[in-house]
């Protein structure tokens, strides 16, 4: 019995490592990508016409918080997956080591989106936010910070558990130095033991930019890198980065936007990328219940602001597929289109027009293209948006 194909004809591809797009067929045969090229004969392929419509790998998003069903912070990962053209989501931190076997266990293979994990260093995992009671914090007692059985856990599940997270906030260690000094010492000191990078949340925390970026080591990411709360790492002035993070970045450390409900303004965003030309190496959502249906929405949102903001579309698109997974160490399967690799695929169409974007201090720029999304492939499926 054969194989089923899929053509995927005419579209315009990025193919998610930054150069020029082009147009072309795509054949699909099961789980691969059997032929980029142009006039691909049909034989028994099913065809999707794509002309008028850009053809980029599955999208990435490496700060996603989909352990639904435990909390009151994480969404239903259907909500912003396929859905939205996101193949593959990583979630930064909802679990820690008391919650991560049931994330594992009941989540991650319930829904066709591929799903891995940041272990918090929190054993509690993402507790707390303003706007929801009861009020619970991460790091609201420093016996919610274990180390050996962060790195236990992430020894169990090496496969799934791609590196440890922690959110450093003055609010989420109950206004205690020590215990965000503990966290953010603890989650550098569990990555390392486990031959991992981590991911470190900072924003309005009373450990300084400078300290932070000091500790980590190269490959750690430092995500909401446009927060306007506290010490940002730009200049209060002119916008300009900072030397810690012009020297921290020159390091190896990378920087993700992480765009949540408090974590991504214009008057930090504009002048660092249109100014001074500090982008971001990846491009993320920190998509959680209390920004789905306000400001963040979804990553083809979070992409258009930076269309707002001037980056190439082909760079947009390398930083939300190529350049995240090879920060997962997906690179092998996911994240751009080769011949060989997985039938992982979106298709978006830019729609012209004025569109409003908002930050998170509720100001609102306009944009005069946004991605919407069409329809998405994993593992050779299809799905509409």
């Amino acid at each position: 019995m054969p194989v089923p194909s899929t053509l995927i004809r005419g579209g315009t591809i990025l193919d998610g490592t930054g150069q020029p797009s082009f147009v072309s067929d795509v054949r699909l045969r099961g789980n691969c990508i059997e032929a980029i090229d142009v006039d691909l004969p049909v034989n028994d392929s099913e065809i999707v016409d794509a002309a008028g419509l850009f053809v980029t790998p599955g999208l990435i998003d490496l700060h996603a918080h989909v352990y639904h069903g435990t909390g009151i912070f994480s969404v239903d990962p259907t909500a912003v997956g396929l859905a939205t053209g996101v193949t593959t989501l990583l979630d930064a931190g909802s679990a820690g080591s008391l919650s991560y076997e049931t994330f594992s266990r009941y989540v991650m293979p319930a829904v066709r989106e591929e799903i891995y994990a940041l272990l918090n260093i929190s054993q509690v995992g993402v507790q707390g936010h303003p706007q929801a009671d009861p009020v619970s914090r991460d790091l609201y007692e420093a016996g919610h910070i274990d180390v050996e059985k962060a790195v236990a856990c992430i020894e169990r599940h090496p496969d799934r558990i791609l590196g440890a997270k922690a959110r450093l906030t003055a609010w989420l260690a109950n206004d205690r130095l020590e215990n965000e000094q503990a966290a953010m010492h603890g989650v550098i000191e569990a990555a390392s033991r486990t031959g991992r990078w981590c991911m470190i949340h900072h924003v309005a925390s009373a450990i300084s930019k400078r300290e932070l970026l000091e500790a980590l080591r190269p490959g750690d990411i430092v995500t909401h890198m446009y927060q306007g709360r506290g010490d940002s790492g730009f200049d209060a002035t002119e916008g300009m980065p900072e030397s810690a993070m012009i020297a921290a970045r020159e390091r190896g450390i990378r920087f993700d936007v992480g765009h949540g409900i408090g974590s991504f303004v214009w008057r930090i965003a504009e002048p660092a990328t249109q100014q001074h030309g500090f982008w971001p190496d990846t491009i993320s959502t920190d998509i959680h219940q209390f920004n789905l249906h306000t400001v963040v929405f979804d990553m083809p949102t979070t992409m258009t602001k930076f269309l707002y903001l001037g980056m190439p579309l082909e760079e947009i698109v390398q930083r939300s597929t190529w350049e995240p997974a090879k920060i997962m160490g997906l690179d092998g399967r996911l994240g751009r289109l080769k011949k060989g690799l997985e039938a992982d695929v979106a298709l978006f169409h830019l729609e012209a027009g004025r569109h409003p974007l908002t930050d998170v201090e509720m100001q609102v720029r306009y944009g005069d293209r946004k991605f919407v999304p069409v329809m998405a492939f994993k593992s050779g499926n299809r799905f509409k948006a």
